[in-house]
């Protein structure tokens, strides 16, 4: 844990900005987003978020994610689903012949 005390200590000696930022302890959820993920095969997808409190249970939520209708992104993510609901020699028809 002593590495996760550590680390700020450089930005905090070299930006008054982040020194404030830091001894404020300013931290914010945000209930709706952009996220950038990088998935191996079909690249970066860009995704919104909504995230919902569940007041049955303080402190859990749950977070949908959703690619732009006609986006480059809902397509990769279409690409995956079809993936997953292939059988495995439709998925990597390659190995099959091994």
């Amino acid at each position: 844990m002593q590495h996760l005390e550590r680390w700020p200590r450089p930005l905090v000696t070299r930006s008054e900005q982040f020194r404030t930022w830091w001894a404020n302890h300013d931290v914010q959820t945000h209930h709706t987003g952009v996220k950038k993920l990088r998935h191996p095969l079909v690249g970066e997808i860009t995704l919104t978020f909504n995230e919902l409190d569940l007041p049955g249970d303080p402190g859990l939520s749950m977070k949908a994610y959703t690619a732009e209708p006609g986006s480059a992104s809902e397509e990769k993510l279409r690409l995956l689903a079809s993936w997953s609901t292939a059988s495995p020699v439709e998925r990597f028809p390659a190995a099959e012949q091994s």
